[in-house]
């Protein structure tokens, strides 16, 4: 009886001696599990404010590679963060931006690993409608056509045909227009489109928002700067009156010529024309609150014109639109790229799309004890 009594006891010494080693092996994987826990927030959060830092600054990710980490510190825990920026040699094409961003966790560390794919703001352009389009409602313009003057609105290789008009509802009979004979004329399918949806609103509002940055550049009096190129379109903004001077003979990206502005062109030969001339336009032309839209002389617009007004625009001040001469006004979906990239450029602001995020513990080789957090990071490159 007492060795079967000694056994029971040895039997539930063994008993407690296994429940303790069990709660102490628990106890000490959720204290891991804590600290893991604790290290992978710190870390996303990380990521977090360097997306701020980002948006303040697009030039952020250079200078913030592996050799030379951002070192913060996140709820009471070391973070070293590093890019890995590969900037596309295409425009439109997305960037991409790997953001690691390390945090301490006991003698390891917690790696969160994000992937964004970065584009320019484009959306800030309203869709090309056509060649001409007028947000207006019918008693508030008048259009003439004459000359020899050419709307198209079939677009060039690579381009869906757009119509050569495109004006609001209602607004239709305002266009009194017939193909001409041989290749000048009215082209486009339809020649004459009533769209439904046309609003001004947009375009007021990428207006609004292009004005209140310093991406814009405004022309008065004798211009002798540039109108924008290919690969750096510009925004143009003309309040008063304005002339090109000096051989401008082209131009990129977003032309807005609102009120009472008006522009003439001045040729190498000291012959002063009205807004375009001899001159060449690729992107989008705006005549916003304009009392005259005259197209004359021989310019030649590729992309867009559009001629509207703000709500608070009085209803007794029309518009007298009058596209004469040899104005070649032709629908461009390129052209249509160039305003896109002015107005990115000109605001600044660009898309991150996140695609991936990952998280892993990472263990620093033996004899690493004692390191930095950035040496334990660069010991696994």
């Amino acid at each position: 009886m007492l060795i079967i009594c000694a056994g029971v006891l040895i039997s539930l010494g063994f008993v407690a001696l296994s429940t303790s080693n069990t709660g102490m092996m628990l106890t000490e994987k959720n204290v891991n599990y804590a600290e893991y826990t604790m290290a992978k927030n710190a870390a996303h959060t990380a990521i977090q404010m360097a997306m701020q830092e980002i948006n303040q600054d697009n030039n952020w990710p250079n200078d913030h590679d592996i050799n030379n980490p951002w070192t913060i510190t996140v709820q009471d825990r070391d973070i070293a963060l590093y890019t890995d920026y590969y900037q596309n040699p295409n425009y439109w094409d997305p960037d991409s931006l790997w953001l690691y961003s390390n945090a301490d966790y006991l003698n390891e560390f917690v790696q969160v690993r994000t992937l964004y794919l970065k584009q320019p703001f484009s959306s800030l352009v309203p869709d090309f409608e056509g060649a001409l389009t007028v947000a207006a409602e019918a008693h508030k313009f008048n259009f003439t056509m004459g000359g020899s003057s050419f709307i198209n609105g079939d677009g060039p290789t690579g381009c869906e045909n757009k119509p050569a008009i495109t004006t609001m509802t209602g607004s239709g009979d305002n266009f009194s227009v017939t193909e001409a004979k041989g290749k000048k004329g009215v082209q486009g399918d339809p020649m004459v489109y009533e769209n439904p949806d046309l609003s001004y609103q947009p375009t007021d509002e990428m207006i609004a928002r292009l004005a209140s940055t310093d991406g814009v550049q405004y022309i008065s009096g004798n211009y002798k700067g540039s109108m924008g190129t290919q690969e750096n379109p510009g925004v143009f903004f003309v309040e008063d009156n304005a002339r090109l001077t000096g051989g401008i003979s082209e131009g990129y990206g977003i032309l807005v010529i609102r009120s009472d502005g008006y522009m003439e062109y001045e040729g190498e030969d000291g012959a002063t024309l009205d807004i375009a001339g001899n001159f060449t336009f690729n992107g989008l032309i705006v005549f916003e609150n304009a009392y005259n839209f005259t197209g004359r002389g021989t310019p030649t617009i590729n992309g867009n014109i559009l001629v509207g007004h703000t709500e608070d625009h009085p209803d007794h001040l029309q518009v007298d639109i009058d596209v004469s001469g040899n104005i070649a006004i032709q629908y461009d979906c390129n052209a249509e790229q160039y305003a896109k990239m002015a107005a990115a450029n000109a605001v600044k602001q660009n898309k991150y799309t996140q695609v991936v995020t990952s998280e892993n513990v990472r263990i620093p080789p033996s004899g690493s004890t004692g390191e930095t957090l950035i040496e334990k990071v660069k010991s696994l490159l």
